[in-house]
């Protein structure tokens, strides 16, 4: 009987070995990096605008600032500092414009295509593309067209309520 008891302890000394060994190797995993934990930026929400005056100016504004790179055909920079914020902004315009909003576009749609004609010009630079040329004097006439709907606000604009 004695025997018995022996062994009964010895498998109770194994598992609490076991169950020792495994919290601390639990432990030494959660604590594995010494970094700082990074504390999570909560930044208030963008104001959303449907007011199409907004973003036609955004975009003669970003377009104007930008072009330089494509026409300087500097390649390295074109994706990063052209074609994402054209699309980040075409975007935003196409969620927040809507024609059921209290203001539509109207000519100011000519700004959001000039967006993607300089995107796609851009794009066609980046690549080497034959046909850039055609996408320049696309680009270059409806940014012309932007700005007239812009120096032009009363030819078929719709203004804010």
């Amino acid at each position: 009987m004695f025997h018995w008891r022996f062994d009964m302890f010895n498998t109770k000394t194994h598992v609490a070995t076991i169950m020792l060994f495994s919290s601390l190797l639990l432990t030494a995993c959660d604590h594995s990096s010494n970094e700082p934990e990074k504390k999570v930026e909560i930044k208030p929400a963008p104001k959303l605008n449907n007011d199409a005056t907004t973003y036609a100016r955004a975009a003669w504004k970003l377009i104007n600032q930008i072009d330089s790179i494509v026409y300087n055909r500097q390649t390295a920079e074109i994706e990063e500092k052209v074609r994402k914020p054209l699309r980040q902004l075409s975007t935003d315009w196409r969620i927040n414009v809507k024609m059921t909003d209290s203001v539509t576009e109207g000519k100011y749609a000519l700004c959001r295509k000039v967006l993607t004609s300089l995107d796609t010009w851009a794009r066609d630079v980046k690549d080497n593309s034959s046909s850039s040329a055609q996408k320049q004097a696309d680009y270059e006439r409806d940014k012309l067209q932007c700005k007239d709907a812009i120096d032009n606000p009363a030819l078929g604009n719709t203004s804010p309520k």
